[in-house]
């Protein structure tokens, strides 16, 4: 018990962390059509056998594919990768006004200025398929308990089906031949001409 006490009372005092001076790359609608620009030229219409994409960029991608219309280019987030996982990070004012009503349980005894951070894996690269699975997600340093996010995730999986195991997981169709894989701040595509 005092160990959760010292948790919450570490989250609700974090410091103050502007999204500007956050590493990485931000979520625009511009990089949505760089990005598909991108997966097209390779898995589309075939004209480059591989390419590189910024994660940034993907991650816009990705989100217009969910079917969120689009943002604000000022949302606040900013997105890097290695070559095992994508981190996207900000701060609950970086969210929408709607999705911060709907992530207020979630987050209600947090800061709304502290820092969070979504990693992302890619369990699944090849075979016609991306399956990019939610791992973790942090705030200010400290693991957001699974019991917590369950509620969160099953009513993003009821939205938005392309959401599989109950809002974990995002499945993106891609060709059989294809493949990706994570890289520093970006990610490659590659497939057989």
């Amino acid at each position: 018990m005092r160990q959760s006490r010292m948790l919450l009372l570490l989250m609700c005092n974090a410091p103050l962390v502007a999204s500007a001076q956050l590493p990485g790359s931000p979520i625009t609608n511009d990089g949505v059509i760089r990005a598909g620009n991108t997966v097209d030229s390779v898995f589309v219409q075939r004209t480059a056998a591989i390419d590189t994409v910024d994660i940034g960029d993907f991650t816009g991608y990705l989100l217009a594919r969910l079917g969120v219309p689009p943002f604000a280019d000022s949302m606040g987030f900013r997105v890097t990768s290695d070559t095992n996982r994508a981190r996207i990070s900000g701060r609950l004012l970086d969210f929408p006004v709607e999705a911060r009503s709907e992530l207020g349980p979630i987050f209600f005894f947090v800061d709304s200025t502290a820092l969070f951070v979504a990693e992302i894996g890619l369990r699944q690269r090849t075979g016609g398929l991306m399956r990019f699975r939610l791992e973790r997600v942090t705030v200010a340093g400290f693991p957001i308990p699974q019991l917590l996010l369950i509620p969160a995730l099953l009513e993003y999986s009821r939205r938005y089906p392309v959401l599989a195991a109950d809002g974990w997981e995002f499945l993106v169709a891609m060709p059989v031949d294809g493949e990706v894989r994570f890289l520093r701040d970006g990610l490659e595509l590659k497939t057989k001409r």
